[in-house]
């Protein structure tokens, strides 16, 4: 009798032990992913690979994130990127920030700002691109927010294109570059786009640049600036440097030479320089606000 019971016992037994392990397996195979993976953080970062990030999570930069030489980066569309405090990202490899540029139309947009609940323009340092030299970087279809330099572009022509930059102290720094700057619109920050050197020729079509403190500040005479929308800015265009520069086929808001000389700040304007400037010869110009300049899916903005 007592071996027939301990032999129910062992069988009871072991369908609990069978069960149990059951259970145990079904519970792992597959796990609840715990809230906070939803959030990357990178503080004082370097990349060692390829990557790309995803809307699926929240990237958070604190410190400096480095995409090192021959690595590249790239930033999906619907993409969240965060910077903390003096955030930056350096780029000495290749950055790939949104929609390709073989794609025929943007779909949805890449943010990158500010962590803090109240942010202000000045929040991260901002994109620097540091002497890359490389030709396939590019940033289409991004939103970016409340940076020092949201783009601050050394010796390096990436594209920047249907990209909307707002409340930065300034949105676009072209250094030595190259780059095409078309499609944009690029609004209310200290400075729209600033351009320096000399050997280089960026294309600054069809942006709507407005609302600015100063739309464009240059000093590199070799930039193509055509075809943008430059009113509603407190200056639309201030030269920082002793030569000429031709700015033809904008609409600078207004059919009024007068007007239109109010808003540039060139060799004309004594009260208003310190050093020698040369003159900024804006005609002929648009008589009417240019139509397909300026970023070209609004509603986009309205979804986020």
């Amino acid at each position: 009798m007592k071996i027939q019971y301990l032999r129910h016992s062992l069988l009871i037994l072991c369908i609990n032990l069978v069960i149990g392990i059951g259970c145990t397996t079904q519970n792992t195979s597959n796990p609840v992913e715990p809230l906070e993976n939803a959030e990357v953080v990178l503080e004082n970062h370097q990349l060692t690979e390829d990557q790309t990030w995803t809307p699926e999570k929240i990237y958070i930069v604190k410190g400096t994130l480095e995409i090192p030489k021959d690595v590249t980066l790239n930033i999906s569309p619907g993409t969240t990127v965060k910077f903390g405090r003096d955030g930056l990202l350096t780029v000495r490899g290749i950055l790939k920030i949104g929609t390709s540029l073989a794609q025929e139309q943007v779909t949805q947009l890449v943010q990158l700002t500010s962590e803090n609940i109240k942010p202000t323009p000045g929040d991260w340092n901002g994109i620097l691109f540091d002497h890359t030299h490389d030709l396939e970087s590019f940033i289409r279809g991004a939103v970016i927010t409340y940076a020092t330099t949201a783009l601050d572009i050394k010796t390096t022509s990436p594209t920047v294109v249907e990209c909307t930059l707002r409340l930065n102290k300034t949105a676009i720094a072209l250094d030595g570059s190259d780059a095409h700057i078309q499609h944009n619109d690029i609004l209310d920050n200290n400075i729209g786009i600033s351009t320096i050197g000399r050997q280089t020729r960026p294309k600054i079509e069809k942006n709507n640049i407005a609302k600015n403190e100063t739309g464009i500040f240059c000093e590199n005479v070799q930039s193509i600036i055509q075809n943008n929308n430059l009113g509603v800015n407190i200056f639309a265009l201030r030269l920082n440097v002793k030569f000429d520069l031709r700015a033809a086929n904008n609409w600078w808001g207004n059919t009024d030479t007068t007007e239109i000389a109010n808003v540039i700040i060139d060799s004309t304007d004594r009260g208003l320089i310190t050093k020698q400037v040369g003159t900024v010869y804006y005609k002929p110009f648009a008589d009417a606000r240019i139509p397909d300049a300026g970023f070209p899916y609004p509603t986009l903005l309205d979804s986020n």
